[in-house]
């Protein structure tokens, strides 16, 4: 009986070798691509927590809570994915993301709802377009399957903030 345990042991630690030995070579341009997507959903979590609290408009409000649950779902995916590929992600927004964060701030109300659902149509209609060839460009099947659910995510928050976009008065 030991000895069959020990020999699901080994095999079970082969498996898990093999796994890793996958996860090394993970391409330069999808660990990209996952480093981008992370600062990119912490941004939109930090930035619909920040539209829980400074927009006027409950529509608003709605977009923001949204953003905090679809791409607070997709981080966490994402996270999960990282571990798996042992790739490092990071743990704050980018330099832009974070300047974008720190003028928003500084309104609330109507004129936080314009900003806001300014910066989020033309942050969506990119990433849309960004993620249309990412998704394609990905080699690793997990990341692809991750991209492609993203990608739908995002059209879909694309017509939501681009029909706010046009009730709110934007072009």
């Amino acid at each position: 009986m030991s000895n069959v345990v020990v020999r699901l042991a080994a095999a079970a630690a082969a498996l898990s070798l093999a796994h890793v030995a996958v996860a090394a070579d993970l391409s330069h341009k999808d660990e990209k691509y996952m480093t981008k997507t992370a600062h990119g959903l912490i941004s939109e979590v930090a930035m619909g927590e920040m539209a829980q609290k400074n927009a006027a408009d409950e529509r608003v409000k709605q977009f923001g809570k949204r953003m905090i649950d679809d791409h607070g779902k997709e981080l966490a995916k994402l996270k999960q994915l990282a571990s798996q590929k042992k790739v490092t992600l990071p743990d704050d927004m980018d330099h832009g993301q974070k300047k974008e964060f720190d003028k928003l701030g500084k309104l609330s109300g109507k004129d936080f709802d314009k900003e806001y659902v300014k910066y989020e149509a033309k942050d969506h209609k990119e990433d849309v377009e960004d993620q249309g060839k990412e998704m394609k460009a990905t080699s690793d099947p997990d990341l692809k399957k991750f991209a492609t659910a993203s990608y739908d995510t995002v059209s879909r928050h694309k017509e939501s903030i681009d029909e706010l976009h046009r009730t709110l008065g934007g072009k």
